[in-house]
């Protein structure tokens, strides 16, 4: 092993280890039209970083090192969950990732292009002057936790694919340097030192001081599409990771649940009070799906008391979730991403929308996927039938499985207007996979890498993280409560609340069997009212979301700025009358694993409960971040959850993974699915 480190050290000298000095040697030779190039008139022939100007190179030479590490990143993740397979046109490097055969010739296994970026982050860690200021006002200290960003945010990446790398903080220059970080650090110690340098700073500077920077641009052209007559935009603050988000994924991963959710709610409190944290509706689920759509081609009979015309009013001029994955400077809900270039003469370009049947960098505009589409906006990019991934079949069952609900007008049940039905419609967020028609009906495509934009965190994502952290503290409740509702002022409504009679003097009424008298006028008990009296104090204690102090910022107004995750791709789940509850949906999912793995479950403890609500979690994790780049990594995290928490015997989670991933290899557990290091 030292040998193979110390030779791929010796690579990473070589190859641009001395690029501290630009910040990459690429920025020095590349196009003065590069969509990354600082506007500086500087040379930057030596590494000063004690300047007010100029530094904003270092961190564009940052991303561009991102951009670099971009394919990698997506396809070690996407090939390696269970969301994709490769078709018979695939190269063998995107087969062996997905079967979990790769070795160290692989095209997409580089620990060189994660330690890139390491080592651009070390230097300017190292050597950036934190005191400059104008005024009063400091004028690093966000781009200076920017850079700490993401050098957490790669170590956590190389955490995942691989498990123990060397854990390098300081910037490398020397082959004696080199050959002496050979040493091995566990991924949980990578992730706790990580996560003590985002503490420092959090401690060290105020909520704005820590906010991404934004160099003074709302947007900037990167250049026109090759095939059309649109620009391509990026906002300099999206090519950022803000530092909350990051340091609430580590202690994710870690297991630090509350130290999580804590950063969760913190980033959405400060972007609530400063930005835009909700998130998108679908576009309404309809009849006119199943002419295109290979997932909803067999629902050609839709109830006869759909309400096509109400359901679609509830999307009326507000963002629908398909707005996350289009050619803009600030796409949807979308919080960070790494925009490639439009063409190879603008900068680093991306294999991604090619193996998904997309001829990005093509000129051809007439030769566009031939659908019946009314997302023909989202789909005009030039097409081949060279495709190498398309959605799985556990993709396409669970999809098609799913409940879609909508809204009748047929009776009045006061307050309500509207009485919620549902049937086996399928997830509407399955409306971005498309079968072509005509020449092109052997086809399948799918639009969300058609953009050249590869997505790293949306504000669905905080959100469910949340959730996913929340589960885990043992509030599944609370969970539930960001896929049916969201959290906002309003999920008071649905609190479990017992209210009793009182006596004369003012004491509880007592039945003659001793018990206190309910009063059922003003008690909400029956499984419509759902969030338990423990999940209510911790939303309005340790994670204030419902306190009165922050109702002006977690408040549903007219463009219903929260709503329930799950949606996206069901409708009307948040209604009272819907009947996506609680403990439905999360009773049948615990029957559901006890099925599956012979577990004989017949009085759910809350164990049970919080191991189903992570299923369910993981369930809209498939649906909402498909072919985004997060399956593996996602699935990974889950189990290491189920391991840590030794239910159903111990070993649960490595049990589940091997499942989950059983179609793309045999025997795969937290223990065997890293990366050959190479």
């Amino acid at each position: 092993m030292n040998k193979i480190i110390n030779k791929n050290w010796v690579r990473l000298f070589m190859a641009g280890v001395f690029s501290y000095l630009l910040p990459l040697t690429s920025s020095l030779f590349t196009s003065c039209s590069d969509m990354l190039e600082s506007d500086s008139s500087r040379q930057l022939f030596e590494p000063a970083l004690d300047q007010k100007t100029d530094s904003v190179f270092y961190a564009y030479g940052i991303m561009q090192a991102m951009q670099q590490l971009a394919d990698q990143y997506y396809f070690q993740n996407e090939m390696r969950g269970d969301l994709v397979k490769p078709t018979d046109k695939a190269s063998l490097h995107l087969r062996d990732l997905a079967s979990f055969t790769a070795d160290a010739t692989n095209k997409y296994d580089s620990v060189y292009l994660y330690y890139k970026v390491i080592n651009n982050c070390n230097y300017y860690l190292a050597h950036r002057d934190t005191t400059l200021a104008t005024g009063a006002r400091n004028v690093v200290c966000n781009e200076y936790a920017a850079v700490a960003s993401f050098r957490a945010w790669t170590y956590l990446q190389l955490a995942r694919q691989y498990g123990a790398v060397p854990y390098i903080t300081e910037p490398v220059t020397t082959i004696g340097q080199i050959n002496a970080n050979t040493s091995m650090t566990a991924y949980e110690g990578i992730l706790q030192g990580e996560a003590q340098m985002l503490e420092s700073l959090k401690a060290r500077y105020s909520d704005e001081q820590i906010a991404v920077p934004t160099f003074n641009q709302s947007s900037r052209s990167v250049g026109m599409l090759n095939w059309g007559s649109e620009e391509k935009f990026i906002r300099p603050s999206k090519c950022f990771i803000p530092l909350n988000v990051v340091l609430g994924d580590i202690y994710l991963e870690l297991g630090e649940y509350e130290k999580a959710a804590t950063c969760y709610f913190q980033y959405l409190r400060y972007e609530g009070l400063n930005g835009s944290i909700s998130v998108n509706y679908n576009d309404n689920m309809s009849p006119y799906y199943s002419r295109y759509s290979p997932i909803f081609k067999n629902f050609t009979e839709w109830p006869v008391d759909y309400n096509n015309a109400k359901n679609a009013s509830l999307y009326n001029q507000m963002p629908i979730w398909e707005n996350s994955f289009v050619h803009s400077a600030a796409p949807g809900d979308v919080i960070s991403y790494i925009p490639m270039a439009v063409n190879y003469t603008m900068g680093q370009t991306t294999d991604i929308p090619a193996a998904f049947g997309y001829n990005y960098y093509g000129t051809e505009n007439a030769s566009v996927v031939n659908v019946d589409d009314p997302m023909e906006d989202i789909f005009n990019c030039p097409k081949t039938q060279d495709i190498q991934v398309v959605p799985s079949q556990a993709y396409c069952d669970s999809a098609r499985r799913a409940q879609y609900y909508f809204f009748t007008e047929q009776v009045k049940v006061a307050p309500f207007n509207w009485i919620v039905r549902s049937e086996p419609l399928g997830d509407a967020r399955a409306n971005i996979i498309c079968q072509g028609e005509g020449a092109d009906s052997a086809y399948v495509y799918t639009y969300k890498p058609s953009t050249a934009y590869v997505y790293l965190y949306r504000n669905a994502t905080v959100w469910l993280h949340l959730a996913e952290a929340v589960n885990r503290m043992g509030y599944p409740d609370a969970a539930f409560a960001v896929l049916k509702n969201g959290l906002h002022s309003e999920l008071a409504t649905y609190r479990y609340e017992e209210v009793y009679l009182k006596d004369q003097a003012g004491n509880d009424s007592i039945d003659e069997s001793g018990k206190k008298v309910l009063d059922m006028t003003q008690s909400h008990v029956d499984d419509k009212y759902y969030l338990t009296p423990e999940s209510y104090e911790l939303l309005t204690t340790k994670l204030p979301f419902l306190a009165q102090a922050n109702a002006d910022i977690f408040r549903n107004g007219a463009s219903k700025s929260f709503v329930g995750i799950h949606f996206h791709g069901a409708g009307a789940v948040e209604d009272l009358y819907s009947s996506y509850r609680y403990n439905t949906v999360v009773s049948a999912k615990i029957a559901d694993i006890s099925k599956q793995f012979g577990l004989g479950l017949t009085n759910p403890t809350k164990e049970d409960y919080i191991n189903a609500m992570e299923d369910l979690l993981c369930d809209e994790y498939a649906m909402e971040f498909a072919f985004e780049g997060t399956r593996f990594s996602d699935l990974r995290r889950l189990a290491l959850h189920k391991n840590r928490a030794g239910i159903y015997g111990g070993g649960f989670g490595d049990k589940w993974l091997s499942r989950k991933l059983e179609n793309n290899a045999s025997g795969i557990t937290t223990q065997n699915c890293y990366l050959p290091y190479k």
